[in-house]
């Protein structure tokens, strides 16, 4: 298999010192919507890049959550910064503002104040499978929930599912 340079996640800190692309009101709840640069794709190959995307984001102007789209490559294509439940759940079917990159594959990034260790609790076995139902049946691919501290990640996917997208091959070259 050829060698395929992966971009480094540094570009998210200029990133931090401007404000997200797009701010967003629904109803009294207020979030963002930020593109990444196309010309310095980030590329989610596996579960080594989605931690290291994870402890990246934290320090964006985010409280809770961020969702990430991603093609079938796995290049992101947004990240949503704390969108409402309506839009992490029915993300393939509402219509974003200033979204017109296509994306087939999601992932989402919980942000908590403690991660701790251990196998996931039935309430995140549930809800992950819930959600994971949910994207498919929208034509989504869900790779992960991943929840961190900053210094800790974990992942839902790796814990609930016995055979998670990670432990697959992928060539970032090559459409799935």
């Amino acid at each position: 298999m050829p060698f395929i340079p992966r971009p480094s996640l540094s570009r998210l800190r200029v990133a931090r010192r401007r404000s997200p692309a797009l701010q967003l009101v629904s109803g009294e709840h207020t979030w963002s919507i930020c593109h990444p640069d196309p010309d310095d794709p980030i590329i989610v190959a596996g579960f080594g890049e989605a931690a290291m995307l994870a402890t990246e984001l934290i320090d964006l102007p985010v409280r809770h959550e961020v969702v990430v789209l991603l093609d079938e490559r796995r290049r992101v294509t947004a990240l949503l910064l704390d969108p409402p439940p309506e839009v992490g759940l029915l993300v393939g079917m509402v219509s974003l503002p200033g979204l017109e990159t296509p994306f087939c594959q999601t992932m989402c990034i919980v942000f908590e104040p403690s991660v701790q260790g251990g196998p996931p609790s039935d309430a995140d076995r549930r809800g992950y499978h819930a959600l994971r139902r949910a994207h498919m049946a929208q034509g989504l691919l869900l790779l992960d929930v991943i929840v961190t501290d900053g210094d800790t990640v974990r992942s839902i996917a790796i814990g609930c599912d016995p055979d998670p997208v990670w432990f697959d091959e992928f060539d970032p070259g090559e459409v799935a």
